[in-house]
């Protein structure tokens, strides 16, 4: 068997992952990925639904797969497919909780006997589905999902709907696969799921957790850096705080969902926190981290925002002081409770309010960059060129680029003081491994 596939993903690094874990699973069975959709045997759309956009981009995307590869099996997986079972231009149509049968299906598609690898028993329900090791990285950072699943129904989500309830895997496996990745030279690991502070949340845990499991992924030989997903200020407690700051291979940035810096907007959105609480969590974590760096998700325009709550909003963020915050317009979901919200907000103002809050965050973004000028900072180095220049990451999460008479690898850990700034990205020198 010699069967070409594509793959086209949409949305977050969760269904990035899951795109490399279904390709694992099919090069078990001899499939081989490529770049050119118009030569797959096979077309995959991993799609989103996290905002009406993602929904019309994910149809889109279906279609197009159609269009530009007419003779192959195309397959629509993910959240939208999970909300949207009818996707009429696909061939296969799984979602969040059916994943498990899309490579049988697909072989019975292309008439080959199953393996056997079938696990049809699996209650996808309420337990995490185990991909095994996969493959997926990116560039020098491997990405490690621990966690599936939403149990906080915020009314302008369709996640818990499109992935199901909380649901974790298991230690033994999340250890095993970054042993392997270790040991193919990762050092840097991103800890991710769909609400990772739920961790271990179906077996009655709190978020200590999620710190005992980072304490156990520090132990693993080759394990440098340890970078943290999305969390929820509601489960940052003092206890979680103590044990990130006593694990020395945590990365000092944290990306606190906020969604609104309005305490009357953050009650309309059923969010498990106040301004109050989010604020208490970022000095805590400020005390444990002193150059911590903070990212967070806002939403401009929810139904019934005024344009106090939008000065309430851009004047919170600010305090915080962000280093980077993702921006995005209101968008209504079918199914969610805020779709049916009165004083929907007009699209002309949502844009506008967008624009000035990502003006905002522009500008803070630039300040903290220019703030490590003279200073130095530990860079996993991505990319090199051939002339000695290089670029990567800091632990405090911002891009840092240099040059050296030396040459350096990809995956390399080296000390760089900053010398000036381009923007956003920060330039230095090197000054020792």
């Amino acid at each position: 068997m010699d069967y070409l596939v594509y793959f086209l993903t949409l949305g977050c690094k969760v269904n990035s992952y899951e795109t490399a874990a279904i390709g694992k699973l099919l090069a078990d069975e001899g499939f081989r990925e490529t770049e050119d959709p118009s030569q797959a045997d096979v077309y995959i759309v991993n799609t989103c639904a996290v905002t009406g956009e993602a929904d019309r981009k994910s149809r889109q995307m279906v279609r197009k797969a159609r269009r530009v590869a007419p003779s192959a099996i195309v397959v629509a997986m993910g959240c939208h497919t999970q909300m949207c079972r009818e996707e009429t231009d696909a061939d296969i149509v799984v979602g969040t909780d059916d994943r498990p049968k899309l490579v049988p299906l697909l072989l019975e598609k292309l008439k080959i006997r199953a393996s056997g690898k079938t696990p049809e028993d699996l209650d996808a329900g309420t337990r995490f589905f185990e991909y095994g090791s996969v493959p997926y990285q990116e560039n020098t950072r491997a990405i490690v999902k621990v966690e599936d699943g939403c149990n906080n129904f915020c009314s302008y989500c369709i996640i818990p709907y499109s992935r199901g309830r909380v649901r974790s895997r298991s230690r033994e496996a999340i250890r095993e696969e970054i042993r392997v990745m270790a040991d193919k030279g990762y050092r840097e690991f991103v800890i991710t799921g769909i609400h990772l502070c739920s961790f271990e949340k179906e077996l009655g845990r709190d978020s200590t957790a999620l710190g005992e499991l980072l304490d156990e992924v520090a132990s693993i030989p080759g394990v440098e850096r340890i970078r943290l997903g999305s969390l929820e200020p509601s489960c940052m407690t003092e206890e979680l705080i103590a044990m990130l700051k006593a694990n020395t291979k945590i990365c000092p940035h944290f990306h606190l969902s906020l969604q609104s810096g309005s305490d009357s907007v953050l009650s309309r959105m059923n969010r498990k926190y106040d301004t109050v609480l989010f604020r208490k969590v970022t000095e805590k974590l400020k005390e444990a981290f002193p150059n911590a760096s903070f990212t967070t998700d806002m939403i401009c325009g929810f139904p019934g925002e005024s344009e106090e709550e939008h000065r309430e909003s851009c004047a919170f963020a600010e305090e915080i002081g962000f280093t980077h915050i993702h921006v995005f317009p209101f968008s209504p979901r079918e199914g969610t409770k805020a779709q049916k919200m009165p004083d929907q907000v007009d699209g002309a103002v949502k844009s506008r309010r967008t624009s000035e809050l990502r003006a905002i965050s522009d500008k803070m973004e630039k300040a903290r960059a220019r703030s490590f000028v003279g200073s130095e900072v530990e860079v996993l180095v991505e990319k090199t060129g051939e002339d000695g220049s290089w670029e990567g990451y800091c632990r405090e999460y911002i891009r840092v680029f240099g040059k050296t008479e030396s040459p350096v690898d990809p995956g390399q850990i080296m000390t760089v003081r900053i010398t000036e700034t381009d923007g956003f990205d920060l330039i230095g020198e090197r000054t020792s491994y």
